[in-house]
């Protein structure tokens, strides 16, 4: 019986120690809401549908992005972002998204703001996003399935169009998925 009292109170006490004083404003959930909407719409929409120019109806045309390939601190440009989106677009079909893989709950692809930091400031930044995923798709010409964990980072403005673009993952995983899939069929 003291292990269950021991336990709530243990529950109590974890529950009131978190950082106080923290409002986050309805207008910053509403905006947090829209912009990672925007995501899937535009950016997953755009993919899944094919269409390119709604993917890029998202992005700022002084987009600054950061490409999964991209080591050395430079940025690319929203041209660039075509180019590559257009690349996979015609080396894979049957596009969809699955937003999660936080945990294995999954529950939660979209995270704004942050709790803790490793510079001690805490913020409720609605218009910068952290977007975790797995993206699944066919290769056209062999007919492999594909997933490929993502990552991404988007910073929005006022207009609502993303103006920074950073993304996390690995493009070399399709081609060894490809590979097994044709050596094992």
């Amino acid at each position: 019986m003291s292990k269950y009292i021991l336990f709530i109170l243990s529950v109590v006490a974890l529950a009131c120690g978190g950082p106080k004083g923290i409002i986050i404003s309805d207008a910053d959930k509403a905006t947090f809401e829209k912009n990672y909407k925007a995501f899937e719409k535009y950016h997953i929409g755009g993919i899944v549908s094919g269409d390119i120019d709604l993917f890029l109806d998202l992005y700022a045309d002084s987009l600054k992005w950061s490409g999964p390939n991209v080591y050395d601190g430079s940025y690319q440009t929203k041209d660039d972002l075509a180019v590559a989106a257009k690349g996979y677009l015609e080396m894979f079909e049957d596009f969809s998204f699955q937003s999660g893989g936080v945990n294995p709950v999954n529950d939660g692809g979209y995270w704004g703001g942050n709790l803790y930091a490793d510079n001690g400031e805490i913020n409720t930044e609605p218009n910068g996003i952290r977007i975790y995923g797995v993206w699944n798709a066919t290769h056209s010409e062999s007919g492999a399935p594909v997933k490929l964990k993502f990552y991404a980072i988007q910073q929005f403005n006022e207009a609502g169009k993303v103006v920074l673009l950073n993304e996390w993952f690995d493009p070399s995983s399709m081609e060894s998925q490809i590979q097994a899939y044709l050596e094992n069929n």
